[in-house]
């Protein structure tokens, strides 16, 4: 066996950063000494579950054949050992085939002593006027060739929730190729591609010259949108700057110091509605999603153009008015905003479950303003960022084994 190929149970490449000296089962846990000294307990149900042996996972999918629920109760590994190169070789009890670990895998996934989080996406740092000036702004001319762009792009979105390029091509469509180029795109009721500009018959004040305050997308449905791009092909009318609100930051306020109205928007469901002649849309939901595990905002849905009667009993109507209010007259606080101008070239990408847009209104006899826009989910922007870290980790592990 210690011949056989230092397999992984997922696609990627794991340089080898340490390498482990010893391993031994103990009770009910295999414990790996590494070469700097300190070790890692990893229980003996987390590594049969990631075991990448051929006997255990489906090597053309790396999604597991063996089924936990057919192994006794007292399954448990009977020996531990290092191997020549790394290699750490666990023996089952009951007949189970051996499993053997890649060094670099399993030191990246250590989660005792490891700092291993199988939660992976860049943690949200919210912001106000403050302390975000501008839009987080990229070069797009090369977007669709240069992945050092595309990964720091996609990690300001995942980060501040929303990042800009300049310089983008003004080809109609270009938005659905940069959309592409991230991942699936979300198609509503709207179309794939939608343009955003005046109409002679709307079916969204979004297709009007009018002001816009400060929104979400489609919080009428069930599954909102996680991402949106507005792409700037035209701007030469008066007014119409746009308008970017951090919604958990505005969480974070109400949280800190208005905490009656937190508790309200966080616990009510409030009715969200799209109505047009063909469709009818509704969802309820509170404004404030909160995560169940950690208590931390996941979405925000605010759109004060974009509501349905409330069914509330009466003696909770009044609070839950005063509270939702509340939230709108902070969207437009100066304090949380940011104003920025979209110049001909220009593409957003924001994160349409935390971060509220919008625009003053502009004269479309003074000039034309046409932008595009498309959505996508927030699992295709992370989908993207594992996949270019996983580029990197394969030149990494290329230029070791070069060495």
């Amino acid at each position: 066996m210690t011949d056989a190929p230092l397999l992984t149970p997922d696609f990627d490449a794991w340089p080898i950063g340490r390498l482990p000296t010893a391993a031994a089962v103990v009770g009910s846990d295999v414990v790996v000494t590494w070469a700097d000294g300190t070790a890692s307990r990893f229980d003996t149900w987390w590594l049969i579950d990631n075991s990448p042996m051929p006997e255990h996972v489906n090597r053309a999918t790396r999604e597991p054949t063996l089924d936990l629920s057919t192994l006794p109760d007292d399954f448990h590994a009977t020996a531990a050992t290092v191997e020549p190169g790394g290699g750490v070789l666990v023996s089952w009890s009951h007949g189970v085939a051996a499993s053997r670990y890649h060094p670099g895998w399993l030191a990246a996934h250590a989660y005792d002593g490891g700092g291993f989080d199988a939660d992976d996406r860049p943690a949200p740092v919210t912001w106000d006027a403050a302390t975000m000036a501008a839009p987080p702004s990229f070069d797009g001319s090369r977007i669709l060739e240069d992945d050092a762009t595309l990964e720091a792009w996609l990690t300001a979105v995942a980060t501040y929730g929303f990042g800009r390029l300049r310089g983008v091509s003004t080809e109609p469509g270009t938005v659905d190729a940069v959309a592409r180029h991230i991942g699936t795109v979300r198609e509503t009721n709207f179309g794939r591609v939608f343009d955003v500009r005046s109409k002679v018959d709307p079916d969204s004040n979004a297709y009007t010259a009018l002001e816009l305050t400060p929104h979400v997308d489609l919080p009428t449905r069930e599954y909102q949108p996680g991402l949106q791009i507005l792409h700037c092909l035209e701007n030469s009318a008066s007014g119409g700057e746009a308008v970017m609100v951090d919604g958990f930051r505005i969480a974070e306020y109400l949280a800190g110091h208005e905490p009656d109205a937190y508790r309200i928007l966080t616990s009510e469901r409030f009715t969200f509605q799209n109505r047009s002649r063909t469709s009818d849309y509704r969802w309820l939901s509170p404004v404030i999603v909160l995560d169940p595990a950690t208590g931390a905002p996941v979405e925000v849905r605010i759109a004060g153009f974009l509501r349905g009667p409330m069914a509330l009993p009466a003696a909770r109507m009044g609070p839950a008015y005063r509270a939702l209010r509340r939230i709108f007259a902070l969207s437009r606080d100066p304090r949380f905003r940011l104003a920025y101008g979209y110049a001909p070239g220009d593409l957003v990408l924001f994160d349409n479950r935390r971060m509220l847009h919008g625009r003053a209104a502009f004269d479309p006899a003074a000039g034309a303003r046409w932008l595009q826009g498309i959505y996508l989910e927030r699992d295709e922007l992370h989908s993207r960022l594992r996949i270019l870290r996983r580029k990197a980790r394969e030149r990494a592990t290329a230029a070791q084994a070069a060495e």
